[in-house]
């Protein structure tokens, strides 16, 4: 374009002489020739649109790609972190690197890095137009160059650092509005929405500033850039005026090479501005970044033994563990503890005893620091977490819920399970008849975390689900703790069904689940203290007999 604007000029309105020796006519004949170059000034602007369309679409779409799989990535590595990542960070946290980040990165990518291509093709091409017009000037534009370049270079950790900052901001303000909002109801039953918004306002406040900081150093940068290329343009125009006035350089020469200095400040310009967005996008990128690299705690081995007619048989051998968040404080000490194949288990103690540790370690969430977790006989490591995972049905004490359906979330227990089963599940675990009570039965949404069912409903829903897992090894880990007495009674002789050749461990608060039980062992500590039924445990008169006779017979619970 810049060179038929050459022609343009020099054919055009040149005077008889330069018209002849440039473009070979004379200047009568200019106008039929200047119709053809504005037309193939049209043609080159309608190849020009098309160029940066497809460029577009094509770099959008290569963008979108990228960050689709970037949150997939990122998705997949979380759900192989072990609860000690989640324990660390909170998961409004996380949450703001999956979404606000990755939007942040994709934005960078599909907007900045199209137009940084188009850019740097924009800066060569004229480039070499400017040296086939004046290498002299061209060696000028260049020289320009590391005047704009040392800026860029000298405030880009600062821009990097700030935008870094602004994220870790925001972040912090969606995890206490993910802790607010879902606790609502205690927020507001203790009158503390003034502290919430508070310590949200200062979270968001936090980030603009940050923000502010950054676009305080970017606005000045941009200032200087211009500024630096600007001066240099006039001084290389004079120059270049020089040039024409002496008949070095024609009027069209010095006009087209203008307009090629002026494309390239633009696309100049525009890379400085991609700079700055790109470092924007480094800070986000880090946040990612660090997510996968996060290695997860608990690896399947290298060569994994195979689960095959798993019977159930369990055992703790010298079994030593702290959390690794709590590595002075000792969760287990010095245990062990057999259980036979399909033996019902109650495990009693006082809280902090180690009952739920014992979960965690047959879960394999963590491994021990000493001594051994069996399955079969054989180290739970040297299998598969998920495989191992796969064998086992969980009733967690919270008995958490997801957004869905009533059959969607018993379902997920064995997915692809048919209705049929979902139904037989509900009914074992004495679920159906309120489920069916419901406005749509089983497709009723149960909203976010089943908000719309009572705790007890929630807990059978719970239990459902892990009847219908059918797996050979069963946790309960305080499952009847939510239910009344008459739902209790019933659930319990679900389980005495769902427990039938399993082997089953139940974290018990009520003597009704421990009277079930084929064996009581009696945590305190991190330490087996007391095995045996409930009659042999309350003849010994020891820890057992004391939490039954002090919290059970009191109208409370077996442990606290």
């Amino acid at each position: 374009m810049p060179w038929i604007f050459k022609l343009i000029i020099d054919c055009g309105f040149g005077d008889g002489d330069s018209t002849i020796r440039i473009c070979g006519y004379i200047s009568a004949d200019a106008g039929g020739s200047l119709n053809r170059y504005f037309v193939f000034a049209g043609l080159f602007a309608i190849l020009f649109s098309l160029a940066g369309a497809l460029r577009f679409f094509f770099i959008t779409r290569l963008g979108q790609r990228v960050i689709a799989d970037v949150r997939k990535a990122v998705f997949d590595r979380l759900t192989f972190l072990s609860p000690t990542y989640f324990e660390r960070v909170r998961t409004g946290e996380v949450l703001s690197r999956l979404t606000t980040d990755t939007t942040l990165v994709e934005t960078v990518i599909t907007g900045s890095v199209s137009f940084a291509l188009r850019s740097i093709a924009q800066i060569i091409g004229a480039l070499i137009m400017m040296f086939f017009l004046s290498w002299k000037l061209a060696l000028m534009v260049l020289a320009i160059a590391p005047a704009m370049i040392l800026p860029l270079v000298l405030t880009g950790k600062k821009i990097k650092k700030h935008s870094k900052e602004s994220q870790d901001h925001l972040a912090g303000a969606s995890a206490r509005a993910g802790e607010a909002l879902g606790s609502i109801q205690t927020v507001q039953a203790y009158t503390q929405g003034a502290f919430e918004r508070r310590e949200f306002g200062a979270e968001i406040e936090a980030s603009f500033n940050s923000q502010r900081k950054r676009v305080t150093v970017q606005s000045a940068l941009t200032a200087l850039m211009m500024t630096i290329a600007l001066l240099g343009i006039i001084g290389i125009l004079n120059y270049g005026a020089w040039l024409v006035l002496n008949g070095r350089m024609t009027a069209g020469d010095i006009g087209a090479f203008v307009l090629l200095a002026f494309l390239a400040i633009a696309g100049a310009s525009s890379l400085t501005e991609t700079f700055t967005n790109l470092l924007r996008a480094a800070g986000a990128a880090d946040r990612l970044v660090e997510i996968l690299d996060e290695k997860p705690l608990i690896k399947a081995p290298e060569s994994p033994v195979s689960l095959t007619n798993v019977t159930g048989n369990l055992s703790f051998q010298n079994v030593d563990f702290s959390y690794p968040t709590r590595p002075d404080l000792p969760a287990l000490t010095s245990l062990n503890l057999d259980i036979k194949p399909g033996e019902t288990i109650a495990i009693v103690g006082p809280s902090g005893a180690g009952k739920s540790t014992i979960f965690q370690l047959l879960l394999r969430f963590y491994d021990v620091q000493n001594g051994s977790v069996r399955l079969d006989d054989i180290d739970v490591r040297n299998f598969d977490p998920e495989s191992l995972r796969s064998h086992i049905a969980v009733v967690q004490q919270s008995a958490p819920l997801f957004s869905g359906t009533a059959y969607e979330n018993i379902s997920y227990g064995r997915i692809g399970a048919t209705r049929d089963d979902v139904e037989k599940a509900a009914r074992a675990a004495y679920a159906h008849d309120f489920i069916v009570a419901l406005p749509d039965g089983y497709e009723t949404d149960l909203g976010e975390q089943g908000t719309m069912l009572s705790g007890g409903q929630r807990q059978r829903i719970a239990i459902a689900r892990a009847v219908l897992r059918d797996a050979p090894i069963l946790l309960l880990d305080e499952a009847t703790s939510a239910l009344d007495s008459e739902s209790e009674q019933a659930v319990q002789k679900a389980f005495e069904t769902a427990s039938k050749d399993r082997t089953t461990l139940v974290i018990a608060h009520r003597l009704s689940t421990v009277l079930n039980a084929d064996r009581i062992v009696v945590l305190e500590d991190g330490q087996v203290v007391e095995v045996g039924n409930h009659a042999e445990l309350k003849a010994k008169n020891g820890l057992y007999a004391r939490l039954a006779n002090i919290q059970f017979e009191q109208g409370s619970g077996l442990t606290d």
